[in-house]
């Protein structure tokens, strides 16, 4: 398995955090929100892009929204490499945090 790329474990994140609502702006909302820190949209549809290529998410059109002119929405979930991906990004670091001493975060 790959390593993911800390922006590509951010997005599979927010796209399992947002479950039906897991399209472009939220997704970059709530990137901004956890890191307090901008996030280019075109870099985040150029990964968007990347992780379907690499099957760890599906994409799928809404229906349009209900309004004159409603436009569709992509909206984005996990396929099951996307799971196992995020499990064992998560196990890694778990156990390079592991051996951390203590007093790193104390203070």
């Amino acid at each position: 398995m790959m390593m993911l790329t800390k922006h590509e474990e951010l997005i599979l994140l927010s796209i399992c955090k947002l479950k039906e609502n897991a399209y472009g702006v939220p997704i970059r909302k709530n990137i901004m929100d956890i890191t307090d820190k901008p996030i280019n949209y075109g870099s985040l549809c150029n990964t968007l892009y990347a992780l379907v290529k690499k099957g760890y998410i599906e994409s799928r059109e809404s229906e349009p929204l209900a309004q004159k002119g409603g436009r569709r929405k992509v909206i984005y979930s996990l396929t099951t490499d996307g799971q196992k991906a995020l499990k064992y990004s998560f196990e890694v670091y778990r156990q390079s945090w592991k051996e951390v001493p203590k007093f790193v975060f104390e203070g």
